[in-house]
C-alpha cells in the first residue's frame, strides 16, 4: 500500500437524535422513533459516485457515510483539483408536523501532514433545501509544520432552524478540505476520517 492508500481512511458521518421528551436546551422533542431519514446522498469531489457508501440504522435515525478517497495534496506534481476536495450530504427527515430541527454542533476531524509554508483547510457548513440564503458555516486553518490528526468541533448553534409547517425536511451538510498554495518545494496532504459527526436539536413550532 503506497503512502497516500495509507492515508485514507474509513470516515463516517453520523446524525444523531436528541432523545425526547426534552432535548438539552429544554425544547419538547420528537419521540424518536417518530423521526425517520428517509434518504442519504452525496455528492462531490471527494466523494464521487462509487467511492461514498450510506449506510441508514434499522431505526432510520443514523446515518454514516464512509469515503474512500476524501484526500487532498499539495506539492510538486499536484494540480488544483488535488489541492480541494468537497462533499455536500443531503438528509431528508420525516418528522411529525409542528416540530422544526436545527444543528446544534459537528465533530470534524481527520489527518494532516503540512510542510513548511503550507497551510491546511477544513470547512463545514450546513443549509436547508429551499432555504439556502440561512447557511452556518464553521472553518478551521492549520498552520505547517504539522503532522498530525486534527480535530474540529463546533458548536453550530440554532441560528437556522428548519421550516414550520411541514413533515419533511432535507438537511444539506457541506464538507471541503483543501491545502494553499498548491506550488511548494515539499508535498502535503490532508484528509477527512472518522468521525464525522451531527447533533440535532428539536423544538415546537
Amino acid at each position: 500500500m503506497n503512502l497516500l492508500r495509507s492515508l485514507l481512511f474509513i470516515g463516517a458521518a453520523s446524525a444523531v437524535v436528541i432523545p425526547s421528551p426534552r432535548d438539552t436546551l429544554g425544547f419538547v422533542a420528537p419521540a424518536p422513533g417518530d423521526i425517520k431519514i428517509l434518504n442519504v446522498t452525496a455528492i462531490g469531489s471527494g466523494c464521487p459516485a462509487g467511492h461514498a457508501f450510506v449506510n441508514v440504522d434499522a431505526t432510520g435515525t443514523i446515518f454514516d457515510v464512509a469515503f474512500d478517497e476524501y484526500i487532498v495534496s499539495a506539492g510538486p506534481g499536484s494540480s488544483v483539483s488535488d489541492s480541494r476536495k468537497n462533499c455536500r450530504i443531503s438528509i431528508n427527515l420525516q418528522f411529525p408536523s409542528g416540530y422544526q430541527f436545527s444543528v446544534i454542533e459537528t465533530r470534524f476531524t481527520g489527518y494532516a501532514s503540512l510542510s513548511e509554508g503550507q497551510t491546511g483547510t477544513c470547512r463545514a457548513g450546513y443549509t436547508f433545501s429551499g432555504d439556502s440564503t440561512q447557511e452556518v458555516v464553521f472553518q478551521k486553518n492549520i498552520a505547517a509544520p504539522y503532522e498530525d490528526n486534527y480535530n474540529m468541533i463546533a458548536g453550530v448553534g440554532i441560528e437556522s432552524y428548519s421550516r414550520c409547517g411541514g413533515t419533511t425536511a432535507i438537511l444539506n451538510v457541506n464538507s471541503e478540505i483543501r491545502i494553499t498554495p498548491i506550488s511548494t518545494p515539499y508535498r502535503g496532504t490532508m484528509t477527512v476520517r472518522n468521525p464525522y459527526k451531527v447533533t440535532l436539536v428539536w423544538r415546537r413550532c
